[in-house]
């Protein structure tokens, strides 16, 4: 029966982490462009002896970097990448990387990005002024006509070594060479949307719920006989 009780618990505070750190948070960021899902990974198996509680909440998290749905927004600052890639940015705590593309110019003519972290091209910041701004799917900028620069699109061998900073940013985890986004193309005047699909997101919560629920009505369960057995323990 304890080996129950502890599978129960081990089962309640996964489904409970399930749901607030991961259901909740994808659901929160439907809305998000740019932003890209969690998953659970599930690889914890429980000691047989059920004495050991260390490890009961070991399993880990991944991204899914599937693509999202372009969004056409008519602002020609806002940019979409299409396949693989990120945007790269610079931030005070060193370069970190983005599939959200909606972008501005600061006071001194440099594009940056939301958070006013500049955005990178190959030849470092993108600096401009003029009256029209044209982006080909190649990242070629174009000001006025003339080109100006060309953004910096790179892609990793391992996407597990990026790890989520916040504000839709990663940073490298794991030490790996930038690589050029080959199997990719921009779009200007749009925005990558969130992967997450809400109607998926529910039905997983509805599902950790229930689950949830039945680990608690174990434990309840067991705590109701422990009780009955220590009154009629009492009784002989």
């Amino acid at each position: 029966m304890r080996s129950v009780v502890s599978s129960a618990i081990a089962g309640a505070l996964r489904h409970e982490r399930r749901i607030s750190d991961l259901i909740a948070n994808n659901l929160s960021n439907v809305q998000t462009a740019g932003f890209k899902k969690d998953a659970p990974i599930f690889h914890t198996i429980l000691n047989e002896t059920m004495g050991r509680y260390e490890n009961m909440m070991a399993d880990g998290t991944q991204t899914l970097f599937n693509q999202g749905d372009i969004q056409n927004t008519g602002n020609p600052l806002d940019l979409a990448i299409e396949g693989e890639g990120f945007f790269k940015v610079k931030t005070p705590q060193g370069m970190r990387y983005t599939r959200t593309g909606n972008f501005r110019l600061s006071r001194e003519k440099v594009l940056v990005n939301a958070d006013s972290y500049p955005v990178m091209g190959k030849k470092g910041e993108i600096r401009f002024s003029g009256q029209t701004f044209v982006v080909g799917m190649d990242g070629t900028i174009k000001v006025d006509g003339a080109e100006v620069g060309r953004i910096d699109l790179v892609n990793f061998s391992d996407l597990s070594g990026l790890k989520k900073e916040g504000q839709t940013l990663f940073r490298l985890e794991i030490p790996q060479a930038e690589g050029e986004a080959r199997n990719s193309q921009l779009h200007q005047g749009a925005l990558e949307s969130s992967n997450v699909n809400p109607i998926e997101e529910m039905v997983k919560l509805i599902d950790s719920l229930r689950s949830y629920e039945s680990c608690m009505k174990v434990i309840q369960s067991n705590d109701e006989m422990d009780g009955r057995a220590v009154n009629e323990l009492g009784r002989v």
